[in-house]
């Protein structure tokens, strides 16, 4: 999984529980309230095994809300909405959520780890090797 399909992962389930309110990038300086803005902290991608791979995306989701109201409420729904994502073979969920305010405006941390598997490298196997022994004279 890449960090696009991620980010269009979570613009899916945001989707659904606040289908009025346009999701962003945050660099895009949108004015319209009220508005969700990402963007993608970071990416780790850590070995576990030696075909086995951990990748832990982490993103920054901020709700900002109409002039001179609180986002309390919609925070319960952005938890919601963010802990689990996805369905079936893409299902992904979050390992750690958490929030406080950036003057005065709602501000999630979103960290999901997605767990990969690399094929095996394709080449020539060894094959199987035979030995005789066979009894020598002696003399």
């Amino acid at each position: 999984m890449t960090a696009q399909q991620l980010i269009t992962l979570v613009q899916a389930s945001l989707a659904t529980r606040f289908p009025d309110v346009p999701f962003n990038r945050a660099e895009q300086k949108e004015s319209e309230q009220p508005r969700l803005e990402y963007r993608l902290v970071s990416v780790d991608f850590t070995r576990e095994r030696s075909d086995r791979f951990v990748r832990v995306y982490t993103l920054e989701i901020r709700y900002v809300p109409l002039n001179h109201r609180y986002a309390d409420e919609q925070i319960e729904g952005l938890f919601e909405a963010l802990e689990t994502i996805g369905s079936g073979e893409t299902l992904c969920r979050a390992s750690e959520l958490r929030w406080d305010t950036d003057d005065g405006v709602p501000r999630m941390r979103i960290s999901y780890p997605v767990r990969t598997v690399q094929p095996a490298a394709s080449g020539v196997l060894m094959g199987t090797m035979d030995q005789h022994l066979h009894a020598s004279s002696v003399r």
